[in-house]
């Protein structure tokens, strides 16, 4: 059986293949398509005729590729003045050809296509495998003596009388069946006619009908009910153990009340506030550990002491000034006229000797004094010290603080241990119970 034609240069095709599906094939379209070329194409391949206009135009040959069913593909190739066939098996890699082979087709090609024509007397042949365009069916157009010929010759022709008695034989037989079934049929049909219906059958069909619609309601409703069933199981299985549990739980001892936390956890709270306060002010403190001592401020009672003796000495001098003044007249000394005027003179000029000797002797002492520095602006480092200052009162304000909240915490952790070495194990799940779980280790790092 052909499953597929490959046609390259015959004719109108150039490159065409053609798939054939199972049953029947049939090619449509316009006129000068190919279907023709097609047709013209398997005779080819079946009868390897004469040479004809059978390559296309430009070409040098032509060829028609049959594939089987079997796998088997068959090739019939045509140049200008020869022809010949190839062959390719399954499980072959190398096509096998045939030339040389006369005029008539191989046998082993016409074995593989199994497109072979009857042979007639007188030797000619029939071809009832492929039929031209115009001509009917075969036989039709031929002499009854061609078709006497063909059916004496032909090795279908036994095959053939035998279907068509097996068909008769089939259609005689069918046509009895189906006269006894129209028989029995009609038989039935007026036993039926015969029958009346009772009252009572009537009413057991009417309740056996509504039974059937309860019955299916209920078949409906039973995967709930089955539903429900199973849940109720579940739930009584979940009763039973929580019962079972509450009689292992029933010779407990109520759980002890709690310290209240409260207190400890808003103590802890403010003990790490503290401590992170207290690190801020190392860290202000260490900042701060650099700088100097300020220096000692100049004696400013001794600078004003030191001003006035100034203040002083300038006055001694202004009045050394005027005291000479008053002596120049006294360089030649004056006839005495009067005695008092002359004693009031001389104890003038001994008053001004002796404030004399006394400025000296304080200018000499002044003599080692240097001039007074430049203030210097004091005021931000004035602030800086009462900063410093306040820092440290609160820096020992918090130290003290924060003694006091870890001799609270270790009074409290040691209550905590000997309320909890009086409980001994946990009521809940029986562990060991730790003072370092129930208050918490990181607080301390």
């Amino acid at each position: 059986m052909i499953k597929k034609i490959i046609l390259k240069n015959f004719l109108a095709h150039a490159e065409t293949e053609i798939e054939l599906g199972p049953g029947m094939t049939v090619l449509t379209g316009p006129n000068n398509s190919g279907k023709s070329s097609v047709v013209e194409a398997l005779r080819c391949i079946a009868t390897n005729p004469l040479p004809k206009h059978f390559i296309r135009h430009g070409a040098k040959k032509a060829r028609v590729e049959l594939q089987m069913d079997d796998g088997v593909r068959v090739a019939w190739v045509r140049k200008k003045n020869t022809a010949w066939y190839e062959v390719l098996r399954p499980g072959v890699e190398e096509w096998e050809v045939y030339a040389k082979f006369g005029r008539n087709t191989p046998e082993d090609i016409l074995n593989i296509l199994r497109l072979n024509q009857v042979p007639l007397e007188g030797g000619k042949s029939l071809d009832v495998h492929i039929g031209n365009q115009r001509n009917p069916i075969f036989l039709l157009d031929q002499p009854s003596s061609v078709a006497a010929q063909f059916f004496a010759s032909s090795s279908e022709a036994s095959h053939l009388l035998a279907m068509q008695t097996e068909l008769k034989t089939r259609v005689r037989s069918a046509k009895r069946e189906k006269k006894f079934q129209q028989q029995k049929m009609d038989e039935i049909s007026a036993e039926l006619d015969g029958l009346q219906s009772l009252p009572d059958v009537t009413l057991e069909l009417e309740a056996a009908r509504e039974l059937k619609g309860l019955m299916d309601k209920l078949e409906n409703e039973i995967p709930l009910v089955e539903g429900y069933l199973k849940r109720k199981g579940e739930l009584e299985n979940y009763k039973d153990a929580l019962d079972a549990r509450g009689k292992e739980l029933a010779g407990l001892q109520e759980v002890p009340e709690l310290f209240p936390d409260a207190p400890l956890e808003r103590l802890v709270s403010g003990l790490g506030a503290l401590r992170a306060h207290g690190k801020k002010l190392e860290t202000r403190f260490s900042a701060l550990s650099g700088l100097e001592i300020p220096p000692e401020l100049f004696p400013v009672q001794r600078l004003e002491n030191d001003l006035v003796r100034q203040n002083q000495l300038s006055l001694a001098e202004a009045n050394r000034s005027a005291l000479r003044k008053i002596l120049e007249p006294l360089t030649s000394p004056p006839q005495i006229e009067d005695v008092s005027a002359l004693s009031a003179t001389i104890s003038n000029v001994e008053r001004a000797f002796a404030l004399r000797e006394k400025i000296v002797q304080r200018s000499e002492a002044l003599n080692p004094l240097v001039e007074p520095p430049e203030l210097y602006d004091l005021s931000p480092l004035t602030q800086a010290m009462n900063k410093l200052s306040s820092m440290r009162n609160a820096q020992n304000d918090a130290q003290g603080r924060l003694n006091d909240l870890e001799k609270s915490e270790m009074e409290l952790k040691r209550q905590i241990e000997d309320r909890l070495a009086e409980i001994g194990n946990c009521p809940l799940c029986g562990g060991d119970l730790d003072v370092r779980k129930m208050i918490g280790e990181c607080h301390e790092s």
